[in-house]
């Protein structure tokens, strides 16, 4: 079966459905639905994992079910408390705890997320976590209080928005790696993060290895490559991805690859921004989603999401 991505490169969204799912209101889920990405309950309906924040602006684990037909959306049961919570203080994910990906395995289902800190020369900091679920998804326990995969000789600086897809008996892994942070020009009073998109491996899971290669170069002017999404297609890897240059707001591309290491990046934004208030600044963070014969993508709009996530379907070639 070919995956939600496909050819989606071939041809804009046909049509796009608004906000899918909003905060709740609730005290850890004051603003956002960041990072939209849906696992599958029955046929007709799926879980939306996302993260949500607090009013001190810390990200925590949420979902909501939704079904999906001709009409639109059908908003389901959510999460009353965070699927997962921030860290102990002092560990590397104590100011935010980012859902990123499942993976099915043995032990459970496997999520994998971006732990975040606080810094002192930088703004921030994260790392990779995992996390994992015994009861299909609704809430989760970390594996270990340290990050799976933290800072390394290959990764110095930072690593996040972790993306798994397991492969017979082994896993792979997209992720975002820090290259540089520059100090403040004149005038400014924070540094610039550098990142983009790099590959790891792993034969349980859980101890990953790298290496220094790039899978996407930074181009122009840019300085943040984010959020990687691959899916398997029949003649290789699919990959949506959010990019931004200094002086713009991210927008999602899509790129291709025979082996998922080299990739061939698509100039035009996949999914630029759109007319209403919620995503006319900003789209970002997108990841597939199929519903019987109908292939969509949910995305988060301005300020990464803090109306919440919406849909767009992509065209029927997409398939």
């Amino acid at each position: 079966m070919k995956s939600a991505i496909g050819n989606a490169d071939h041809g804009r969204p046909t049509r796009r459905l608004g906000l899918v799912g909003r905060p709740s209101g609730a005290w850890w889920h004051q603003t956002h639905c960041q990072n939209p990405f849906a696992q599958r309950l029955s046929a007709g309906s799926v879980r939306v994992h996302f993260a949500g924040r607090d009013e001190r602006n810390r990200s925590r684990g949420g979902w909501l079910n939704v079904e999906y037909n001709s009409s639109g959306f059908t908003s389901g049961e959510r999460a009353a408390e965070p699927s997962l919570d921030i860290g102990r203080l002092g560990t590397f994910d104590d100011s935010g705890a980012m859902p990123s990906s499942l993976v099915e395995s043995p032990s459970g289902l496997l999520l994998y997320y971006t732990g975040w800190t606080l810094g002192g020369t930088v703004p921030f900091q994260f790392e990779i976590g995992c996390a994992v679920s015994h009861d299909a998804g609704r809430t989760f326990e970390r594996i270990s209080e340290a990050p799976v995969f933290g800072r390394n000789r290959f990764d110095p600086l930072l690593l996040g928005a972790p993306w798994v897809l397991k492969e017979g008996s082994d896993f792979r892994m997209w992720y975002v790696s820090g290259t540089e942070w520059v100090p403040p020009a004149a005038g400014e009073t924070r540094p610039t993060h550098f990142y983009t998109i790099k590959h790891a491996w792993s034969a349980d899971g859980i101890r990953w290895e790298s290496d220094d290669q790039l899978c996407i170069p930074f181009r122009d002017d840019e300085y943040a490559v984010a959020r990687p999404v691959v899916q398997r297609t029949a003649v290789g890897f699919e990959m949506w991805y959010s990019a931004r240059r200094h002086g713009e707001t991210y927008r999602v591309y899509s790129a291709r690859s025979a082996d998922g290491l080299t990739w061939i990046r698509n100039n035009e934004p996949l999914l630029a921004t759109g007319v209403l208030e919620w995503e006319r600044e900003m789209v970002c963070y997108s990841a597939p989603l199929t519903q019987g014969n109908t292939s969509l993508m949910l995305y988060n709009g301005n300020d990464y999401g803090k109306a919440g996530f919406g849909a767009v379907e992509l065209p029927a070639d997409s398939l």
